[in-house]
């Protein structure tokens, strides 16, 4: 399609205010192709396809500033295709954020209906974990408050990379990965890993023994945790607890 449409005809086909392309106009999100001798703007397939992109990104919250970076280009089929895989992406990514946040109110809820009390320091921190797409917000709320503190203690000492966050789902992934390619808990792989948990241990306790008790203690409370989180933890515990087994047995 060459013909060019006036930016009220577009307007129209979008359901958006003439106003509305006129400031994206003006803040060089959509310009026209053209502007006419009278000067009227016109837009063409492509402004089109750009600005159902806008659209789309719009109702996934993003700002426009943060749309001017996502808009593509489409100049073929295949460009179609990558906008749809791109949009695939973030709408799953929305989707995810929004089960978390979902758990986290129920989260809330069941504390309201067990306690009639809610810690909101807590729930403003597994707030920020979401926003973050850290997948262990609901750690959070299983903590005792000693154990909390200390962690955000700890956690003030290391960046994120020397200490991440989502380790401990991080660990459990692994764990589920080396069952999977048959690799036995004394093996190198296992115990790299292993290494890398009780490290982990270590910077929370700071060696103290009650703390280690504490820790465990939580873990060893999955049937408590998320449905996907739970199984995953009687999935690779036995070899998990084994790995770490070996490993300190190794280290006396």
């Amino acid at each position: 399609m060459t013909e060019k449409i006036t930016v009220g005809e577009l307007a129209k086909q979008a359901n958006v205010t003439v106003r509305t392309l006129q400031y994206y106009d003006k803040i060089d999100l959509l310009k026209p192709s053209r502007i006419s001798k009278g000067g009227r703007r016109l837009y063409s397939t492509n402004d089109i396809t750009i600005l159902h992109q806008i659209i789309t990104f719009k109702s996934l919250g993003l700002t426009l500033d943060e749309i001017k970076k996502r808009i593509m280009p489409i100049n073929s089929n295949e460009d179609i295709n990558k906008m749809l895989v791109k949009q695939t992406y973030l709408i799953k990514d929305q989707i995810s954020k929004a089960n978390k946040i979902l758990d986290s109110i129920e989260m809330i809820t069941n504390e309201i209906n067990e306690k009639n009390i809610v810690d909101w320091s807590k729930y403003s921190n597994m707030m920020k974990l979401i926003q973050d797409n850290n997948e262990s917000f609901w750690v959070m709320n299983y903590l005792e408050d000693d154990i909390l503190e200390n962690i955000t203690h700890v956690h003030e000492q290391y960046s994120e990379a020397e200490l991440p966050s989502d380790w401990l789902v991080k660990c459990m992934k692994s764990a589920r990965s080396l069952i999977s390619l048959g690799f036995a808990p004394d093996s190198e792989e296992a115990q790299a890993l292993a290494l890398e948990m009780w490290t982990m241990v270590e910077k929370y306790s700071n060696g103290e023994p009650e703390m280690e008790r504490k820790l465990y203690s939580f873990y060893k409370s999955s049937e408590h945790w998320p449905k996907q989180y739970s199984e995953m933890q009687k999935e690779i515990n036995t070899f998990l607890e084994k790995s770490v087994e070996y490993y300190i047995s190794k280290k006396i």
